[in-house]
C-alpha cells in the first residue's frame, strides 16, 4: 500500500465511547415486581394466617435502588393500595395497625422517592465530571494521523481504572526534518497532578521534536520540563519513564531512547524483535546519573514491515510493500 492511496486503512484507531450513566442489571429493575408477586403469593398461601401485607413497606426502597423518583412514587402508591385491597379483602381495611401500614409506607416511599432523586443527580453529576475529565485528556492526547510522514500511526489508549481517562498515559508523534520522531510513556501519580505533568512533557516534546537535531537532544527537553515542573509542585520524587523512537526513512534506522520504559519491539519479516539498549534512568531522575540516555540505532531492512509500540500506541513505516499487521 502505497503512502498516498485513500484505501481503507491498515490501522484502525482504537478509542472510549464516552461516559454514560451506570444502567442497573436486569435483575435489579425486575426486584420490584418479583417481590410483589412473592407478597401475593404468600398472602394467598397463609390465609391470613398473617399481616403479610405489610412487606409491602420495603417496596419503595427496593425501588429506588434501579428507578428514578417518579417511579419509585408510583410503587408507592401501588404498595399502598395493595395494602388496602389485601386488607379489604380480609375485612380489617379500618383497623388501626393496618392504617398504620399505610401511613409507614407512604413516609418510606416519600424518603425512597427523595433518594431516588438524589441518586439520580450524583450519577448525572458524575458522568458531567467524567465527560469533562474524557475531553481534557482528548485535548492533551490528540488523535494519531493515519500517516505521519513516512510512517502508518495508530494509537490505542485504555485507563487502567474503569470509568475514567485522568491518567499520567501519554504518547504523541510528529514528523520532523530528522525524521518521525514519537513519544511513549508513563507519569508517576494519579489524577490532576499526573495530567499536568502530562502536559508539560507532551508540550516540550512536540517542541523538541521539530528543534533538535537528534533524537538525545529531544529526550533532553523533556527532562529539564520536569526537572523544573518538581520544583514548581515541590515534589521531588516526580519522574516519567518514556521511550522515544525516531525513524530515518533514507537511512532506514529506527533510534531509541529508553528512559526506564517498557521495551519497543520490531517486527520485521515474520520476526519480532526486542529494542534494547543500555539502562537509564526515568525522566526527572536524569540529574542523578549525571548523563542522558544513550541513544541505541536499529537498522531496518528495506522493504520489510515494522512495528514498535509500547503499552499505548505502535507506529509502523509506510511502504509500497506493507502488509496489514494486526495487534
Amino acid at each position: 500500500m502505497s503512502p498516498g492511496r485513500s484505501d481503507a486503512p491498515l490501522v484502525v484507531v482504537a478509542d472510549q465511547d464516552g461516559f454514560r450513566p451506570a444502567v442497573p442489571p436486569g435483575w435489579m429493575r425486575w426486584l420490584p415486581f418479583a417481590y410483589v408477586a412473592l407478597v401475593l403469593v404468600l398472602e394467598a398461601a397463609l390465609h391470613n394466617e398473617w399481616a403479610v401485607s405489610f412487606f409491602l413497606i420495603a417496596l419503595p426502597p427496593i425501588a429506588a435502588y434501579a428507578f428514578g423518583p417518579a417511579a419509585v412514587a408510583a410503587f408507592t402508591v401501588l404498595a399502598i393500595l395493595l395494602e388496602g385491597f389485601l386488607a379489604g379483602i380480609s375485612y380489617h381495611l379500618w383497623e388501626t395497625h393496618h392504617v398504620t401500614a399505610d401511613i409507614a409506607t407512604a413516609v418510606v416511599g416519600v424518603l425512597s422517592t427523595a433518594l431516588a432523586a438524589h441518586r439520580t443527580r450524583q450519577e448525572r453529576s458524575l458522568v458531567h465530571a467524567n465527560s469533562v475529565a474524557e475531553a481534557l485528556m482528548r485535548a492533551l492526547l490528540r488523535p494519531v494521523p493515519h500517516q505521519v510522514g513516512h510512517v502508518l500511526a495508530a494509537s490505542l489508549y485504555r485507563p487502567s481504572e474503569a470509568g475514567t481517562m485522568v491518567g499520567g498515559d501519554l504518547f504523541d508523534i510528529r514528523a520532523a526534518r530528522g525524521g518521525e520522531r514519537a513519544i511513549i510513556g508513563d507519569v508517576r501519580g494519579k489524577g490532576l497532578q499526573a495530567v499536568r505533568t502530562v502536559a508539560a512533557l507532551l508540550g516540550s516534546f512536540r517542541e523538541a521534536a521539530y528543534e533538535a537535531q537528534d533524537l538525545s537532544a529531544v529526550a533532553a527537553r523533556p527532562e529539564r520540563r520536569l526537572a523544573a515542573e518538581a520544583q514548581e509542585i515541590q515534589d521531588e520524587e516526580l519522574f516519567a519513564t518514556a521511550v522515544l523512537i525516531e525513524y530515518d526513512s533514507v537511512a532506514h534506522r529506527v533510534t531509541v531512547t529508553n528512559h526506564g520504559h517498557v521495551e519497543p519491539v520490531l517486527i520485521s519479516r515474520g520476526t519480532v524483535r526486542v529494542l534494547s539498549g543500555p539502562p537509564a534512568l526515568p525522566l526527572g531522575l536524569g540529574g542523578l546519573a549525571g548523563a542522558g540516555a544513550p541513544a541505541v540505532w536499529h537498522h531496518r531492512s528495506p522493504g520489510a514491515t515494522s512495528c514498535c509500540w509500547s503499552r499505548t500506541g505502535w507506529w509502523r513505516p509506510a511502504t509500497p510493500t506493507a502488509t496489514s499487521i494486526r495487534w
